[in-house]
């Protein structure tokens, strides 16, 4: 029997509900999270990185998560993300290409304003999780 369902959500749509967990890994903005049976309920603001679902059914399951919020909350845990991606859906060439061009973007040599350093810190951060989710399915 799993200790609690996963339901996680994008404004695209519904990625995952009703998963039946063991564990859960997941990255907030103050470090990861490790939710197991019976976890003390929270709120608490999501960071970008890979999502780790151990379930008793299908093995380990893996999603890119990008901001937004965790709840934990009676047995269930609702992940609202402003983007998700399963490892089966990531392109590597296109993800090593928009690190590279991000890294291009933040090597100094265009004046960028902070708004434009933000973005490319997270478009560079997201393309490196989505590289290390694509070798987690074994690329």
């Amino acid at each position: 029997m799993a200790a609690f369902n996963l339901k996680l959500y994008t404004p695209g749509g519904v990625v995952v509900k009703g998963l039946e967990c063991e564990s859960l890994t997941i990255p907030t903005t103050r470090g990861e999270v490790n939710v197991l049976k019976d976890h003390t309920h929270f709120l608490t603001e999501l960071g970008t990185g890979i999502l780790t679902a151990k379930t008793a059914n299908e093995g380990d399951r893996h999603f890119l998560v990008t901001a937004g919020t965790l709840k934990v909350l009676k047995g269930e845990v609702t992940v609202l993300s402003i983007t998700s991606e399963t490892a089966d859906k990531i392109d590597l060439e296109r993800a090593k290409e928009a690190k590279k061009k991000a890294e291009e973007k933040l090597s100094g040599n265009d004046a960028l304003t902070d708004i434009d350093l933000i973005k490319y810190r997270r478009k560079l951060e997201r393309a490196e999780m989505r590289m290390k989710l694509a070798y987690l399915r074994g690329v």
